[in-house]
């Protein structure tokens, strides 16, 4: 198992939760710990505004927390081409690990796959069965095979797959057919001759036997293929039948599994079959490994830490397959559920990245200019430059301490940001509403609230009535019984509501203002955290 943490903050991810993970699976590496920033969701334009500044890779996006087969460990592929002979094949299968064999062109291409039963069923097949598959068998192949040396290799070579064992001091075989078979034989010269005669296609001479000049003549004007061996007739005769090729005995109807395949899938596709190993391919469809029923019952499930959340509604898709390490936040505590004691760290801050700050200190670790730039960048975000209620003296001197680490002004770094990010033109309104949307589960109702800073409110003004019908269509589909856009003035005058569902009122009643234009403006509330969330979750209980 590759043992990896992902550090991930929630869907719909802000600044906050973004660079909190980078910064946190920064941390966690210099403590020797194998972590990953991640993300489940896409950069929002402030986001990405200030990876770009710092200069920062946005972290890997992860689709849900199930385990995929490139996530776990796997066996090492057993690969051979397709002219090994079976006897090589079963060498290989009883010596190593993999039971299976993966049989490859040149360009790990799987083309079939041998195992103990092909190699078994060889043994257990009719005689005339064995002697289809002697046909076409390489004159090469047998004399591999039975560590033997080709004295006469004809051009002309035709074997009907008949084996004889003719061992005799006296001439009890002379009327034999010989005709196109391969005769296993010791040194009666007499017999030799007779058999080439008849037009036999190989004579495989025993126990190191010399042939003589004459009998070569022989063979070579009768297209009579010559070996020797230092083995005897008995087990000359357990050998040549693990002559064929692997190709003329493996199986080419295959179960493969995709390296990207999930665990869960392939597990069930598993069960219907009854193979012990399965080729496991990458996406140009070469050979990298193989999987067996082992390694689905005993993988190790994928590790998370999560940051700037701690509902499930909020979190990675199927968590509950996953292990969740620990939990670092400044929100309400929500639902999520686990099965071991965590380390669950949540502090009443206007951000999670100055947590995270905190704990770089408490470790006794100066974070990088660049880690130390994007914290700052976070908090101002969060915090809405200190304007927010959320906002402490806290998330100020940890700001300050950060910006003189980064060499930064914070003033000019706010300003900076809000200008360049604080707009809605150039957005399409999918990116408006998830710029940083958040589901809540509360009182049983299904309620999201999607955030975001503007400096103009004139720019909402424009994009009113599109924006509420795009709104109407998403609520149609989802079915939320509150669906809430805020469009928050960055300087902390206030927030601008556009919502539905069936619980509209409830928005109404807690900031007891006026609607206009299917806008609601509520003076001073800047923070879905600490102003919008808790107001909306005592209203809930009395309704």
């Amino acid at each position: 198992m590759r043992d990896v943490i992902y550090v991930t903050g929630h869907r719909n991810p802000d600044t906050d939760s973004i660079c909190s993970s980078i910064a946190y699976a920064n941390l966690k590496q210099q403590l020797g710990q194998n972590a990953i920033a991640c993300r489940i969701g896409e950069l929002n334009t402030e986001t990405a505004y200030v990876l770009k500044k710092f200069d920062v890779e946005a972290p890997k996006l992860v689709e849900n927390a199930k385990c995929r087969l490139e996530d776990i460990d796997i066996d090492s592929a057993s690969l051979i081409h397709p002219d090994l002979t079976i006897k090589r094949a079963w060498e290989k299968i009883t010596l190593g690990k993999n039971k299976s064999l993966f049989v490859v062109d040149s360009e790990n291409n799987l083309l079939g796959v041998v195992s103990m039963s092909n190699i078994s069923d060889v043994q257990m097949k009719d005689i005339e069965q064995v002697q289809e598959l002697m046909k076409d068998v390489p004159i090469s192949n047998i004399t591999e095979t039975i560590e033997g040396k080709l004295l006469i290799n004809p051009t002309n070579l035709h074997m009907d797959g008949d084996v004889k064992i003719m061992i005799s001091r006296n001439n009890n075989f002379l009327d034999e057919e010989f005709e196109n078979s391969v005769i296993i034989m010791s040194d009666n010269e007499v017999l030799q001759e007779k058999a080439i005669e008849k037009k036999a296609a190989c004579l495989v001479i025993t126990e190191g036997k010399e042939v003589s000049q004459k009998i070569m003549d022989m063979a070579i004007a009768n297209d009579c293929a010559i070996i020797t061996t230092p083995y005897d007739a008995m087990k000359v005769a357990r050998y040549i039948y693990q002559t064929p090729p692997v190709s003329m005995i493996m199986t080419k109807d295959i179960v493969t599994f995709k390296i990207s395949d999930y665990v869960d899938d392939v597990s069930k596709r598993m069960s219907k079959t009854r193979y012990r190993s399965y080729p496991v391919i990458d996406h140009k469809g070469h050979v990298i490994g193989a999987v067996s029923r082992f390694h689905l019952f005993s993988y190790t499930r994928k590790k998370f830490v999560l940051l700037d959340h701690n509902e499930a509604s909020q979190s990675v898709e199927s968590l509950e397959v996953a292990d969740v390490l620990e939990i670092i936040d400044h929100h309400r505590i929500g639902d999520i559920e686990t099965s071991n004691p965590i380390n669950f760290r949540n502090q009443n801050l206007g951000s999670t990245s100055s947590i995270i700050a905190l704990m770089y200190k408490e470790n006794g670790i100066k974070p990088t200019k660049k880690i130390a730039g994007l914290l700052c960048c976070a908090i101002i975000s969060d915090t809405m430059n200190f304007n927010s209620p959320t906002a402490t003296a806290v998330d100020r001197d940890i700001a300050t301490d950060l910006a003189a680490i980064a060499e930064i002004d914070l003033d000019k770094l706010s300003i900076e940001m809000f200008e360049a990010v604080a707009t809605l033109r150039g957005l399409s309104f999918s990116e408006i509403l998830y710029n940083d949307f958040k589901e809540y589960s509360m009182e049983g109702f299904r309620i999201a609230i999607g955030q975001i800073n503007i400096l103009d409110i004139k720019e909402l003004e424009i994009i009113r009535r599109e924006f509420v019908s795009y709104m109407e269509k998403i609520n149609a589909i989802n079915k939320y019984d509150l669906l809430v856009m805020t469009f928050t003035n960055v300087e902390g005058k206030g927030s601008n509501f556009i919502y539905m569902g069936k619980l509209s009122w409830v928005i109404e009643e807690m900031f007891d203002s006026c609607k206009e234009n299917d806008v609601l403006f509520a003076k001073d509330i800047v923070s879905r955290k600490k102003q919008i969330i808790p107001r909306l979750a005592a209203a809930l209980k009395l309704a």
